[in-house]
Formats: structure tokens, sequence, C-alpha cells
């Protein structure tokens, strides 16, 4: 008789069954994800993305604003992460070389990794206000918020007259005030008056003068909100405040003067604005410059990673990391430099200064930045980009012209790139112009490649190679009802004059403002004025809240005009004399602009110079 054997099956047998088929499961779903990764990792290296790819796309432009769903905005975000590599080579000739100072040695070496990459540009700062010459690191706005525009109007809320040092008074080129409210927990720690210590609306106007005093007021009322700091030198440029919003200033000489022992310096200045005074100055003779008898600062540097990005006339960008400390309960703030890294060029007929037609050296440019990709133009007509990790110069751009106008940034995202737009002086004769005429050059660049999209040239006054016209004002990339445009102004502007005949005979000089289409460079309007109407000062633009678009254009007669910025000179809006020739650039914060002028009359006689409040309404 046989017997069936039962068998029992302890828990523990289930327990081993059930992790042995999940395993079994997770491996058939890992060899599929892994077939996906390895053909992620395939397309990934097809695209050769870089490392800053990585980075939030966001930061490439506005990739929410399209419709078309999520599909659409992924598809868009892939484009700009496979494009931001910079594959531009040609260097026209350049070479670039870097020198790191620190207080024991001197090496001429690579640098360590910079770390000076940004997200985007909304990530550089989040200070509220105009804090840098053109607003950030793209150089695309003189203007903070947004303006209610009604009448269409202008009135001048305030005045304050400044002085005189030396052959110099008011406010020169650029010129641009920075604009500023403070944060909360840093109001309190400022020099400033009591009475703004506790003012909730109140805004800083911030505005160095070619007197060699820094001025400091209230922008609603006019209030100096602190005594003048005396620095005892021209300042031409537009300072920078710390991008973290800490209570450090930066402000650079436009001249040069003896120091102790007689030999001509410059220096840029840290400006403390809890005590007022100068915390410290780096600069004097730079012998690592191939321009070291002239090394002034009209640049207006950024700060990235606490690290200050300061180029100089004598053609040197200084990376100097800054070490800032700041206690708002102690009310200190402090910085101690530690390396000074120093990037230099050279390039086939340079010289230390312009002779017989040869490029010369420096930057009166302010760098743009974007990611870690710095785009700068030089006084010998180049565009330079440079790697801010490594600096090394990856290509460079031939503009046709010494270029002391900020390059302009434009992210496209649908495109995956980053335009720069660039407009160059004029100092060389045309040999298909009269005599004493040459062209200005306006350029939109690709400038991820390298490649120039369109040129268009303007043309300008030379006169006997010692004046540089054309154009030194920046340029203004448009938005909102004018995002089709980009806006240039000049100064020396040839004004074609008409025989007869109908025949272009001859030109005079005077001013032209031109907003050319994005796409070409095609005219779409063209304002020309005759005489000391021309400008050097940058085009400002006021957006509504709908995007309509008002241009502020201050010129070298005195005037400050307020256009319909989307069809130029057929809408004249308003239009101010504040008596004295206008180089700077006005900077606004809302409704409200401020502009200096420069103490002389466009004949040249003198007159007051004065710093004005203006509203627009």
């Amino acid at each position: 008789m046989s017997r069936k054997t039962r068998r029992t099956f302890q828990p523990r047998f289930f327990l081993f069954l059930a992790l042995f088929i999940a395993l079994v499961v997770g491996l058939v779903m890992l060899s599929s994800a892994g077939v996906d990764y390895l053909k992620e990792r395939k397309l990934q290296s097809e695209l050769t993305l870089p490392v800053e790819a990585s980075a939030s796309p966001e930061g490439a432009g506005e990739p929410g604003a399209e419709s078309g769903g999520a599909a659409v905005i992924q598809k868009k975000r892939l484009s700009m992460e496979r494009s931001y590599a910079v594959s531009g080579s040609e260097k026209d000739g350049l070479e670039s070389s870097v020198r790191v100072n620190n207080e024991d040695k001197v090496r001429e070496e690579a640098p360590r990794q910079m770390g000076l990459s940004l997200i985007n540009k909304d990530a550089y700062t989040d200070v509220t206000g105009v804090t840098t010459f053109g607003g950030g690191p793209y150089r695309d706005s003189f203007a903070f918020g947004t303006a209610t525009v009604t009448l269409k109007s202008m009135q001048i809320v305030w005045q304050s007259i400044v002085g005189k040092l030396g052959d110099y008074a008011g406010t020169s080129w650029t010129g641009q005030p920075l604009l500023v409210k403070w944060k909360p927990e840093v109001l309190p720690t400022l020099g400033v008056g009591d009475v703004y210590k506790a003012m909730e609306d109140f805004i800083e106007v911030i505005y160095p003068s070619a007197d060699g005093n820094i001025y400091f007021f209230d922008l609603l009322t006019g209030g100096q909100s602190r005594n003048p700091i005396n620095v005892g030198v021209s300042l031409f440029g537009t300072p920078t405040l710390d991008s973290e919003g800490r209570p450090m200033l930066y402000v650079g000489s436009g001249l040069m003067k003896k120091n102790a022992r007689g030999t001509e310096v410059s220096y840029y200045y840290a400006v403390n604005l809890i005590t007022n005074k100068v915390e410290y100055e780096f600069g004097g003779r730079d012998y690592f410059a191939f321009r070291n008898k002239w090394n002034a600062f009209d640049s207006s540097p950024l700060i990235i990673n606490d690290t200050l990005i300061q180029p100089s006339e004598g053609g040197i960008i200084y990376f100097v990391t800054l070490r800032t400390k700041y206690d708002p309960e102690q009310g200190t703030i402090s910085i101690n430099p530690g390396d000074r890294v120093k990037y230099r060029y050279t390039g086939p007929n340079y010289n230390a200064n312009d002779n017989a037609g040869k490029r010369w050296y420096g930057f009166e440019s302010s760098a743009a930045v974007f990611r870690n990709y710095l785009f700068i133009t030089d006084n010998g007509g180049h565009l330079q980009c440079i790697d801010t990790d490594t600096l090394r110069l990856l290509y460079a751009v031939d503009l046709a012209g010494d270029t002391d106008a900020s390059p302009v940034l434009e992210e496209d995202g649908a495109a995956g790139t980053v335009y720069v737009y660039t407009a160059s002086q004029t100092n060389v004769q045309a040999p298909d112009l009269p005599a004493g005429w040459g062209y200005a050059t306006m350029k939109k660049i690709d400038g991820l490649t390298g490649q120039t999209v369109w040129t268009k040239d303007r043309i300008s006054y030379v006169g006997n190679g010692s004046y540089k016209s054309g154009c030194r004002a920046t340029p203004h990339v448009g938005r909102g009802n004018i995002s089709n445009l980009v806006i240039c102004a000049f100064a020396g502007a040839g004004i074609p004059v008409v025989d007869d005949s109908g025949t272009v005979s001859t030109y005079t000089y005077g001013g032209r403002l031109v907003a050319f289409d994005k796409s070409d460079g095609t005219v779409v309007w063209s304002i020309e004025t005759e005489g000391s109407a021309d400008y050097v000062s940058s085009p400002l633009v006021l957006y509504t809240d709908r995007g309509d678009a008002y241009l502020v254009a201050c010129d070298r007669s005195g005037k400050a005009n307020l256009y319909d910025a989307a069809t130029g000179g057929l809408a004249l809006c308003s239009s101010l004399d504040l008596g004295g020739r206008i180089d700077s650039t006005p900077a606004a914060f809302g409704n409200y602009l401020v502009v200096g002028t420069t103490g002389k009359m466009a004949d040249g006689t003198e007159t007051s110079p004065k710093i004005y409040c203006i509203k627009v309404e």
C-alpha cells in the first residue's frame, strides 16, 4: 500500500519565492531601461552636450512663452541644450594669455576653473533696481520695471548742480547712474541719513561724476541721502553694485593721474557704503598690459560668484576674487581680494596706440556674459568670445572699427542660440565717400558659432582721423511691441545733401536714430537731425505692462526726447531742454529716469553741470 507524502512549506519559502519573482521582474525592467539609457547616451553623444547644458533649460529663453503643450516645450528645451556649446574657432589672428598675481608671486599659467557661469541672466542679481551698466550681464536694459504712460509727456521732478575737476565737469560717457531699492535687512546698515533708513519706498540714486565725487539722492524727492564721497579723480563710466545686494560699490577712474613717485596711474575703487569710504583700490601701472601707459577704467564691471570682472583700457580683463564679508547685524562689510587673474590678448597690426591706421589695445565697452561665455568688444575692432572657466579665447570677429559700444545679448530659445549685437565707430576714411566720411558698422552675430547673421553700414564723420564718430552708444534690443527691432543711436551721422539733379553731392554732420529689423537688418525707421543733436548717450526704452514701448533719446544739443518706439520719427511725444550737452546714458525706475549733463553746451561754451530726475507721464 503506497503512502502519499505530504509536504509542508514554511513561510520563509514564500518570502524567498516572492523575492525571486521580484528579482526576475526587476532584471527585465532594468534591461529595458538599460537599452533606453544607452540610446539616450548615444543621443547625447551625438548632440555633444556641453557641461553647462545640464543646467536648468529655463535659463535659455522663455520656454513657457509659446503654445503647443508639453511636447513642444520639451522639444524646444532639447534644441536649446544641444546648441549651448560655442563652435566658433576663427580668431582673426588674435592670441590670448593669462597671468595670475597674488601677494607672494606672479605666474603665467592657466588658472583654476573660475566657476563664473550663470544659469540665466536673472540669476545675476535679485536686487531691485538698475545695478550696473545695461542692467545686468546681457547689457540689454537701462530701465527697471514697467512704466504707466498716458499723457506721453515728460516733466523735470528735481535737479542738482554738480561740480568740475580740471577740464571735466558733470557726468560723461557712459555716465549711467544706478537706481537701487535696498533690501530691508541692508537698509538699516547703510551710511544714509536716518530718515531714509526707515523709509519703505526709498530708492537711492548713485551717480559718479567727472568732478571726482559720487553723489547720492532720494529718487522721488531729490534730497541728498548721504554726503558726496570724494574719490579725487574724474569718474566717467558707470559703477556696479555688489550683485548680492551687499553695500559695496565698484567704480573706476576715467583718467590717469600721477602717484607719489610721479608715475601716471589709474585705479578701480571699492567703496564701502556703510562707512562711505574707499575700502580698497587696485590698478596702477600694469606692465602686463601691452598698452601700459594708459590703463583707465571706463568699463562697468560684473560681479559673479563674488569675483569682479573688470576690463581696462590697457587691454586687460581683471578677474579678482573679492572674498566679501558682510555682517548686517554688526553693520560691517569688508573685502580681502585674493588672486588677481589677468587676461590679455594680442594680434596682427595691433599697436599700443592708434598709429598710422593700426589697431590698438584696450577695452572701453562693458563685458556681457551668457552662461560661461564672455563677450566683449575692443578698441582694435574685434568682438572676443572668452570661456570664463578657462579664460581661453574661443573666437574673434572683425567689427570693421574701434568699438566702444557694449555688446548686447539676446537669447533665442526657438533657434537654440544667443545673438550678439554690436555697433562700431568710424575712424577710417572710406574710398567710395567724400573726404572726411567713412562707415559705422552694425552687426548681428550668432554667439555660439561666431558667424555674422547680417551687417549694416551707416555713413559717419571721420574728419582728420583723430575724432571717432559712428556708434559709441550701446544698442537696444527690443521687446514687447518692438520685439522685431534693434535701435541704434549714432554720432556724426552723414546727412545727405542732395543737389538740384537729385544726386547726393556731399554730407553734412548730424545725428541719427535707426531701428533695424532683427531678422535681416533692414531699416524700419530712421530719425535724422542736423548739427549738434547727435548721440553718444545710449537709447533707453520704457515698456508699459502691455508691452508698448517708448524711446528716450538724449542728444548732445541738450535735449531729452520721448518717441513712440514702434513708429520712431513719426511720433515725437515730448521734448525737454536740459541746458547742457548730454553724453551720459539715463537709467529709469518705473516712470522716473535720471540723467546728467556735461557742463558744456553743444558749441563748447560752459554752463552749470546738473543731474536731473524726469518723470514720464
